[in-house]
């Protein structure tokens, strides 16, 4: 159970553990119900509303975690790590809702450098998102082995997996993609992945092997239950049960 009581620092922990553990939405409640004690700690207060930031497009909620970034800059100038992961997080969420220049705009503007080291391989993922959005794909391939060449925390390794699978996907290399996205789904680390799970079974419907598709989405949903991923896969289970019904029907005669 997360802490409800103790200094910043503590709340912005257990918003990441929550996230880390994909309980986006108990992420989303816990400040509500946090009793804050001790001194003002300003950079820990703009961790926690990056973090947020993370849990509502996680839900995605694309629009909210934009606007909650929207007004930290002045606070953020002052600590090197709220305002490189402002700056990350804002370049995440352009790149997935058709913003590719500022989502580049942004990405350059997180400085590695004022990243913890064992968060290095997100700046680089991101990068990769982002150069993939602007048809940049050898810039998004470099950036997705600077980020596996940088991982360190297991879910950066297992995730390493699935950025180099959607790049391959985006650059027409659809079997090669698939074989890094069953990788990653088979890595020991098996916390959230729901868009790189949904991205697996996207491609094995493209390769036809759409008899396969279902156990990745099923993945989604069990590793990732409250992700927009989870939902997107729910749909296209229900779909594909949909489609056999048909198929039964048509053969099956009067």
């Amino acid at each position: 159970m997360a802490q409800t009581s103790g200094p910043q620092w503590m709340l912005n922990g257990s918003v990441d553990g929550l996230i880390a553990a994909g309980r986006y939405q108990e992420a989303l409640a816990l400040p509500e119900r946090f009793d804050v004690r001790g001194s003002r700690d300003t950079a820990s207060e703009l961790l926690v509303q990056i973090n947020l930031a993370e849990a509502e497009y996680n839900l995605g909620l694309w629009d909210d975690a934009w606007d909650r970034l929207r007004d930290l800059d002045p606070l953020a100038a002052a600590f090197p790590i709220a305002r490189a992961g402002l700056a990350q997080q804002r370049a995440w969420i352009a790149a997935h809702t058709g913003k590719p220049d500022e989502a580049l705009h942004w990405w350059r503007r997180a400085d590695l450098d004022d990243l913890p080291r064992n968060y290095h391989a997100e700046h680089f993922f991101t990068g990769a998102v982002a150069c993939l959005g602007a048809g940049r794909h050898d810039g998004a391939r470099r950036c997705a082995l600077a980020g596996a060449a940088a991982a360190i925390r297991p879910s950066s390794k297992r995730n390493a997996l699935f950025i180099q699978g959607r790049v391959a996907a985006a650059m027409g290399e659809p079997a090669r993609a698939e074989s890094l996205c069953r990788e990653a789904a088979a890595f020991p680390y098996r916390a959230q992945g729901g868009d790189g799970l949904l991205l697996w079974g996207d491609l094995l419907v493209r390769l036809e092997r759409r008899g396969e598709a279902p156990e990745a989405y099923a993945l989604a949903i069990a590793r990732d239950g409250q992700s927009e991923s989870a939902r997107l896969a729910a749909e296209r289970l229900r779909e594909a049960a949909r489609r056999t019904r048909c198929a039964s029907s048509d053969t099956s005669g009067p």
